[in-house]
């Protein structure tokens, strides 16, 4: 039986939990506080964001789905991502981005509504981003989209540009924080906040202005979820690997996993 009517998964780019930790994040806090949460999930390699973003949504490693780099490669023998099994169900799946080879994480077809927007320089590019999430989930109040993702690009771009854990690092973790906000705020306007869930994760983390390396400042990613069908201020203790969200959401969903996933729902 779903658990949800809606799940929202927001992924911030490069961003390492000791990093959300540290930073102004007033309302991901609330999401610790009120949902489940682990600052020790794993990512896998190459640490890097589109091989990470297919295993995020495939729950296959790279040596499985064949992404290593930033640069997409068909499947060989595919495997469906989060998106490709919502729409099999008969159900809305969205996509709001700002770094476009992320396009590819979802079979021709399979999206409703995509909207990427190349604004990640500024944080204002983020926030626009998820004002555009916000309109969509307001307009469709009465029949609520199953899957919304969010991308926040803005934090990588910083972490780059001045340093992992540096202030502009931190402060682009602050306004992704802010972006969830206006997210959330949404659904509270449309009424629908009461049976959706919301996980809010990353990539992979980084070190000094780089990342790709098996090191666990590049490895370690947060994994918060709350909302419809989790269990409120509960630290999860198991493995979380980025793997594991696929599963998660089709769980959240009610939804059969999809064929060739190796992840589990996240025990909570």
């Amino acid at each position: 039986m779903a658990k949800a009517d809606t799940v929202i998964l927001f992924s911030v780019d490069g961003m390492r939990p000791d990093g959300l930790q540290k930073a102004e994040t007033p309302n991901t806090d609330a999401l610790v506080s009120g949902g489940v949460s682990t600052f020790s999930a794993q990512t896998v390699m190459p640490s890097v964001t589109l091989p990470c973003h297919s295993s995020m949504f495939r729950s296959v490693p790279p040596t499985r789905h064949g992404v290593v780099t930033n640069t997409f490669t068909p499947l060989a023998r595919p495997v469906p991502s989060i998106m490709d099994v919502v729409r099999r169900a008969q159900m809305k799946a969205a996509a709001f981005y700002n770094w476009e080879p992320l396009r590819d994480l979802a079979s021709p077809g399979s999206l409703e509504h995509s909207l990427m927007m190349r604004n990640w320089a500024a944080p204002e590019g983020d926030q626009e981003l998820a004002e555009a999430a916000g309109a969509l989930i307001r307009r469709t109040a009465k029949n609520p989209y199953a899957f919304i993702f969010v991308y926040l690009g803005h934090t990588d771009v910083m972490g780059h540009a001045h340093g992992w854990m540096s202030e502009p690092y931190l402060d682009a973790i602050s306004n992704a924080d802010v972006c969830v906000g206006i997210v959330l705020e949404a659904a509270r306007q449309a009424g629908t906040m009461e049976r959706t869930a919301v996980i809010v994760t990353a990539d992979h983390g980084g070190h000094g202005q780089t990342h790709g390396t098996d090191m666990p400042e590049d490895m370690t990613i947060p994994w918060v979820c709350f909302g419809a069908g989790v269990p409120s201020g509960k630290s999860i203790e198991a493995p979380v690997s980025i793997i594991d969200n696929a599963p998660t959401i089709a769980a959240l969903l009610g939804l059969e996993p999809g064929e060739h996933w190796e992840g589990s729902p996240v025990p909570f």
